[in-house]
């Protein structure tokens, strides 16, 4: 019998491992250890764009969900330096967009508009974390600005039309917490976000409404932080940097979610020339055997954003031979 063979694709190549005759009957079979991290291998990023908004072509810090058979982006719009935006149109304020395969988005409007003079989030909502779904309710947590900057929610029960909790902020202890993300694992909810110095804290909860007193710093430095698990390997996407120019993505990992995380330095990824002044604060997708990341990037000293995709293999940490 010709030996069995495993393809298994690292670093976008292919690596083939030869694992000999297979077991006479009852043994155990063997298992091929393959060594792969979403912490060390390469992103392959696409040339262009996946979307550009159109109403001011100015689209940062994007979150993505599948839903049914759409794909439902959420990301900041309208050029928060500028009155008027980056093109002119608009104010600040959380757009969604939505696709049926993840790579053709189409703007719908509007999810989550600034708030009224004197609320916490007057100046500008932005960087929407993943909605999370919980009975039936999703729940999507996002910094906004006013006096400062603080996390808040909005719920919905179809991801198109949301409100805002009466009960934000719900994080505002700090001198700032922005970029929410959430993971969850064995029925709890985790809450990361950074400080005034980019800090990565979290905080817990049961159930998606109320979270712990205390934040824990993780170890991770950086901004749009997205929180991955491989094998047993806990890994932290934070990325450093000025978000106009010069930001980049580091990893961060750790053999528990609650430890504190090592510094594994700058991510590897082809830099298409669109977002060649900077990439960051984007979010990462499940899809099928590859990770999906989008992120947003400018080459123009910020005055647009545009969203990109680069994609990696989901890391296989044993193969059984059966």
């Amino acid at each position: 019998m010709k030996p069995a063979r495993i393809a298994h694709y690292v670093g976008f190549a292919w690596l083939t491992l030869a694992l000999g005759a297979p077991p006479s009957r009852g043994a155990e079979p063997p298992v091929a250890l393959l060594e792969a991290s979403v912490a060390t291998s390469a992103w392959q990023a696409a040339e262009l764009p996946v979307y550009s908004d159109p109403d001011d072509n100015w689209a940062k810090d994007p979150s993505i969900i599948k839903a049914g058979e759409t794909y439902y982006m959420y990301y900041t719009s309208a050029n928060p330096w500028q009155d008027t935006g980056a093109g002119g149109k608009g104010e600040p304020r959380i757009d969604y967009a939505t696709s049926p395969d993840g790579l053709k988005w189409t703007r719908q409007g509007v999810a989550i508009g600034k708030g009224q003079p004197g609320e916490w989030d007057d100046a500008r909502p932005q960087a929407p974390a993943k909605p999370m779904l919980r009975d039936g309710i999703y729940y999507l947590y996002y910094a906004g600005a006013g006096k400062k900057v603080a996390i808040g929610c909005a719920t919905s029960t179809d991801l198109r039309h949301w409100t805002k909790s009466p009960g934000n902020p719900v994080l505002k202890d700090l001198s700032k917490c922005n970029d929410p993300s959430i993971y969850q694992e064995d029925g709890r909810y985790y809450l990361f976000f950074n400080d005034m110095q980019e800090r990565v804290h979290y905080v817990t909860s049961a159930n998606l409404v109320g979270w712990s007193s205390q934040s824990v710093l993780t170890g991770a430095v950086g901004e749009g932080n997205i929180v991955l698990k491989d094998g047993s390997t806990y890994t932290i996407l934070a990325c450093v940097g000025w978000s106009h120019k010069g930001e980049y993505y580091k990893s961060y990992t750790s053999p528990s979610l609650t430890d504190s995380f090592t510094d594994n330095g700058r991510i590897k990824m082809n830099i298409p020339a669109w977002a060649a002044g900077a990439f960051g604060h984007g979010d990462v997708l499940r899809h099928g055997d590859e990770y999906w990341f989008y992120f947003q990037g400018t080459c123009n000293l910020g005055k647009t954003f545009q969203i990109g995709l680069a994609r990696q293999p989901v890391p296989v940490n044993s193969v059984r031979q059966k």
